[in-house]
């Protein structure tokens, strides 16, 4: 028979000849090759500006749920009878916006609260919202500055960092000119 002559002159395998998985032959790598610095730099500014593109969104819908409530309130005040100078005063806006604030809310029926009652009310929504717009002015300069980095780094191109921001290219490069990069 061919094939059986064939079998015997195949040496079985042993540690020796290095086809066994025992023995100093058979040893192999199992670990991952060290990341690329520049490419885990990359994928955390990108992470990072994922991150800061939803927190943004959280906190402008806060601002607009803010300001829409605020506006119901002053325009609630105005049908009670509180002046628009005072309700200007509390809110910290202009007395064209509380008039147009007022006039889109359309018809309403008094509520029958004090006047102190409003004003302190409308103080403390207009304070609120000031501080809701605060924190979204920091979350926009973190945007910032971890945009104008990625850009100076060279890593990510605009249209990249485009896609993890959610903003324009041209937006990109006209928010990181002439940023000053913080250090950390």
């Amino acid at each position: 028979m061919p094939g059986r002559e064939i079998q015997e002159r195949i040496l079985p395998r042993t540690p020796e000849t290095g086809t066994g998985r025992t023995g100093r032959a058979a040893y192999r790598y199992r670990g991952a090759p060290k990341p690329d610095p520049a490419t885990v730099r990359a994928q955390q500014s990108l992470a990072t500006l994922a991150q800061l593109r939803t927190t943004l969104a959280l906190r402008s819908s806060r601002v607009r749920a803010l300001n829409a409530e605020l506006g119901d309130y002053v325009a609630q005040a105005l049908c009670d009878g509180v002046k628009v100078a005072a309700l200007a005063q509390a809110a910290g806006l202009p007395a064209a916006s509380i008039r147009s604030a007022a006039a889109a809310r359309g018809e309403l029926y008094p509520s029958g609260q004090s006047r102190s009652g409003h004003l302190h009310l409308i103080a403390g929504l207009a304070s609120e919202r000031a501080a809701a717009e605060g924190a979204r002015t920091a979350v926009e300069e973190e945007r910032r500055q971890v945009l104008a980095l990625a850009r100076k780094s060279g890593l990510l191109d605009d249209y990249q960092l485009a896609g993890a921001s959610g903003l324009k290219p041209d937006e990109i490069r006209k928010m990181t000119r002439g940023v000053r990069l913080r250090v950390a």
